[in-house]
C-alpha cells in the first residue's frame, strides 16, 4: 500500500497543472493528502469515489462507518483556486464531530472522525471555483 502511495505521490508531484485535468489527477491530490495518515497508522482503503461536478454544487456519498474505528476522508480535486468543504452527517442528518482540519493544501482537504455509533453515514462536500464551470473531485478514505 505504501508504494502505491508513493507513486501516486510521485505522479501528482510530475504532473502539469492546466486545463487538461483529470479525475486521476484529483485521485492524485486525495492521495497527497493521505500521506500523512498513513504515517499515524491509517489504512487507505483502494475503492474511491470520483468524477466532474458543476462548480459549488453539493454531492453526497452514504458509507457505513464503525463505532470504534476511526476514519479519514480526503477530498481532491485537480483545477487551481477552489475551495474545498466537507463533512460527515449522521443518519438523521446532524453533523458528526469532526477533528480540525489536519490535511489542507490547494488542491485537497480531509477531516477526521469517530463515528458515535455504527451506522450509515453520509459525507457531504463541494468544491467550489471561482474560475471554472466544472471541477474535478476524488474523495477517498482510510481507518485506523
Amino acid at each position: 500500500m505504501k508504494r502505491i502511495l508513493a507513486m501516486a505521490l510521485l505522479c501528482a508531484a510530475l504532473l502539469p497543472l492546466s486545463s487538461h485535468a483529470t479525475v486521476d489527477d484529483a485521485h492524485s491530490f486525495a492521495m497527497e493528502a493521505a500521506q500523512p495518515f498513513v504515517n499515524e497508522g491509517f489504512i487507505v482503503r483502494e475503492d474511491y469515489w470520483n468524477g466532474e461536478v458543476k462548480s459549488g454544487q453539493k454531492l453526497m456519498v452514504k458509507h457505513q462507518l464503525f463505532k470504534g474505528n476511526e476514519y479519514a476522508f480526503w477530498l481532491g480535486t485537480a483545477n487551481d483556486g477552489c475551495t474545498l468543504e466537507i463533512q460527515v452527517l449522521d443518519e438523521k442528518g446532524n453533523p458528526v464531530q469532526i477533528t480540525p482540519k489536519v490535511g489542507v493544501g490547494p488542491m485537497f482537504t480531509s477531516v477526521k472522525v469517530n463515528p458515535p455509533k455504527t451506522g450509515t453515514y453520509s459525507i457531504l462536500f463541494s468544491i467550489t471555483s471561482k474560475t471554472e464551470k466544472g471541477v474535478f473531485w476524488a474523495l477517498a478514505y482510510g481507518y485506523r
